[in-house]
């Protein structure tokens, strides 16, 4: 064995010492992240380590800088944290439905407010009239979809609406399995549990819009599997690894899913407190807004069926704008995977907001439920 002689000089010495305080000067920068920026993540603290789960580069890339790191990995720009929300939400980076583009900052808000009011006031027995299904050459035919694309893929997205999809519809048992990786989220008014946004009592969060929207898909047909699994508590750390395992083993106990719906909601916080609301209004209706994130292999991890996924959302996005104008904010076609890979018929669903009402975000999974079941009705 051979031992090596270290001259500690007063050159290194220095060095390191520099080098120690520029690191910890960064670390204490990303710790000040402002306020608005943090109300936005509950479970600050953690929710970086969950992207990094998701979201590691290939094992090629060993080393970058602190900065590169944030960037790639986690999604901001340490000099500049609030791109967190841009890189989370397609409402701001200017790719936005006509409901969106039509009101900004606290016109937004004041709109959203007296929605939520129009939403309490609106009688339990309001009934949606009922709206005809789309016939196949509908669903595949797309002139004007609108995709977010956060990838350097280019895509086509109304060619791939047209394109037949790999998803089995014959075999017996059910087709679609429902879960929630973000199960605690809920929406704005009393079901909220402070500013932590999350409530863990299932008829308040998102596991209530899931509800309805495999009552909706039973109703016309199809057999779902509704997985009320709480991924992110007690700890929102490894939401995603939690989720995978829940997915993994609801494929191995019922093999004839194809399609895997994660229902989540969106969230933004104004600098005035105010809370995003996404609405539209069906019948008088007033209804959360519905985006479809679809994930890719563009951080390295495996996942070489994610264009099946796009055509599937894409054929959903033409189905519910036929039958429901306004209801769809553009898909958003994201970097990180989301577990998306275990089917060809994976999607993450994002029912309105944190601004939003339960009731409207309810509407909302309704009326995406009743496109998806037109879009597998139609296979």
């Amino acid at each position: 064995m051979k031992f090596k002689t270290v001259v500690i000089t007063k050159k290194k010495l220095i060095i390191a010492v520099v080098g120690i305080l520029f690191l910890g000067g960064i670390i204490t920068a990303v710790s000040l992240i402002p306020p608005k920026t943090a109300n936005v993540f509950n479970y600050q603290n953690e929710i970086y380590e969950d992207i990094l789960a998701e979201g590691l580069p290939n094992n090629n890339e060993k080393t970058f800088s602190l900065k590169d790191f944030a960037k790639k990995i986690l999604g901001f720009d340490i000099e500049n944290p609030e791109t967190i929300i841009s890189e989370y939400s397609s409402v701001f980076d200017g790719t936005t439905s006509q409901t969106e583009q039509e009101n900004t900052g606290e016109e937004i808000a004041e709109e959203n407010t007296e929605l939520g009011e129009e939403q309490t006031e609106q009688t339990p027995d309001t009934v949606q009239e009922e709206v005809p299904m789309p016939d196949k050459s509908q669903i595949c035919t797309a002139n004007n979809l609108k995709l977010n694309n956060a990838t350097t893929y280019n895509v086509d997205v109304n060619a791939l609406c047209a394109e037949e999809f790999s998803i089995n519809t014959d075999a017996d048992g059910p087709k679609v399995l429902v879960v929630h990786t973000h199960t605690t989220e809920c929406y704005d008014g009393d079901q909220m549990n402070g500013e932590t946004e999350r409530n863990t009592d299932a008829s308040m969060n998102v596991v209530a819009v899931g509800d309805e929207i495999c009552r909706v898909l039973e109703e016309n047909g199809i057999k779902t599997v509704h997985d009320t699994t709480y991924h992110d508590y007690p700890s929102y750390q490894g939401s995603y690894t939690r989720a995978l395992s829940t997915i993994e083993t609801q494929l191995k106990n019922n093999p004839s899913i194809e399609i895997v719906l994660d229902v989540h909601r969106d969230a933004f916080i104004y600098s005035d407190g105010s809370k995003l609301a996404v609405t539209c209004e069906e019948n008088g209706i007033s209804t959360a807004q519905v985006m479809l994130v679809v994930g890719t292999n563009s951080m390295g991890l495996w996942h070489e069926n994610w264009q099946e996924n796009l055509k599937f959302a894409a054929k959903i996005q033409n189905a519910a704008e036929i039958m429901y104008p306004g209801v769809m904010r553009p898909i958003n076609l994201r970097k990180e995977r989301f577990n998306e890979h275990m089917t060809k018929g994976s999607l993450i669903l994002e029912v309105g907001s944190n601004g939003n009402t339960l009731a409207q975000a309810k509407e909302g999974g309704k009326d995406v439920a009743r496109a998806i079941a037109a879009v597998l009705n139609a296979k």
